[in-house]
């Protein structure tokens, strides 16, 4: 599975994105959603991008995970 989204994002003070408005098909819906957040007064004073979001399938791996540390959490009732 391999799916791409466009957002209108709002950038934070770090550079970092918040995903706002979609998901879009295209670059085009986003700029009318920041039109219109213009338009409206609801984007005042914040910074926005066009955010490029590709979806794929993601397999849990362990990856080098704490098992221990895991194990005394579910332990002590913290499983999900």
């Amino acid at each position: 599975m391999s799916t791409t989204q466009f957002w209108l994002a709002e950038i934070d003070q770090h550079g970092n994105a918040k995903l706002t408005d979609g998901p879009h098909s295209d670059r085009t819906g986003v700029e009318q959603a920041s039109y219109l957040f213009q338009r409206l007064g609801l984007g005042k004073g914040k910074i926005y991008a066009c955010a490029e979001v590709i979806l794929t399938s993601v397999e849990a791996k362990s990856h080098g995970a704490n098992e221990e540390a895991l194990s005394a959490l579910n332990s002590i009732g913290l499983r999900p």
